[in-house]
This record gives C-alpha cells, structure tokens and sequence, in this order.
C-alpha cells in the first residue's frame, strides 16, 4: 500500500463516521420536530413588533403555517418583555380577545395590522426599533414554540406575506 492509499484510507474513515453521526443526528432532530403522521406540523414565521407609539401596548405579529393533516389551536402566548400578552381580533372597529384560535391543518394563520394579533400591555422597557422581543406561543397538540420577533419601524408593514 503507497503513502497516499495509507493517508486516504486512514482519514476516510474518521469522515465516514462523523457522515454516519451526523446522518443519525440529523434524522432524530427531524423527527423531534413532526408532531407524528397525521398530526399538525407548525412552523411560525414573519414575526414583528411595531415600535409602539405608546409607552404603554404594543402589538405582535406573526404567521402560523401547519403543513400536517390535522388542525391546531393557538392557546397563549407569552411575551418577555410583558407581563401581559393577550390574542385578540380586530374587526369593523371592534376588537375582541380571544382564549384559543384556529390553526387549520394545510393551512395558516396570519397575525397581520388589522386582523389577529397580540396586545403586549405595559412593557417593563421601552421598544425601539433593532430591539428584539421573545414571543412563546402554546397550542392545544403541539409542543410550545418560541420566536424572535424584531422591533421594526412605526407602521411597518412586511413586503411579502410570509
């Protein structure tokens, strides 16, 4: 055997393990994050925080998107610099809170200006833009998720719906 077959068998195999270790990690990693076949499989995405015009409330937004087949519910979310945090849904003038909302299975639900969204009370420091707030949100089936959700601009409005 030549140096050179000596040198590629010897470190061919300490990267064949780590490919097979990382393989293995990557697999278990996955399946920790399905809720199983059939159930709902979350993904949040597009989180927000307005910069409040107020001391006082500020509001949260973000997208829910299941790909599973079964539904889910939003049950809370909590917020680390609030707390408060409260779901409601705005609507011909009106806002309403809410104790649960509808996840539907292949589909989404969109916290957006003027729909849902999250009504963070009395911050314990005042927002402003480039902060970050951590949101944890609780559902019925799925395991809780928590998300960044950056302080952007007053009137901040997302380009794309994501």
């Amino acid at each position: 055997m030549t140096a050179i077959a000596r040198r590629h068998r010897t470190t061919g195999a300490p990267a064949a393990v780590m490919a097979a270790v990382l393989l293995s990690t990557t697999a278990v990693t996955l399946d920790a994050c399905s809720a199983g076949p059939g159930g709902p499989r979350l993904r949040v995405s597009g989180a927000y925080v307005p910069r409040p015009a107020s001391p006082d409330v500020a509001a949260a937004y973000f997208t829910i998107v299941d790909s599973g087949d079964s539904a889910d519910e939003l049950t809370g979310v909590t917020a680390d610099v609030s707390a408060q945090a409260m779901m409601h849904q705005s609507a011909a003038g009106t806002m309403r809170m809410l104790e649960r909302i509808p996840v539907p299975a292949h589909g989404r639900l969109t916290f957006a200006p003027g729909g849902y969204h999250v009504m963070l009370e009395h911050p314990v420091r005042s927002l402003r833009q480039g902060d970050h707030v951590r949101l944890t949100l609780r559902f019925r089936r799925s395991a809780a998720m928590t998300v960044d959700a950056p302080v952007e601009p007053i009137g901040y409005r997302p380009e794309t719906s994501r």
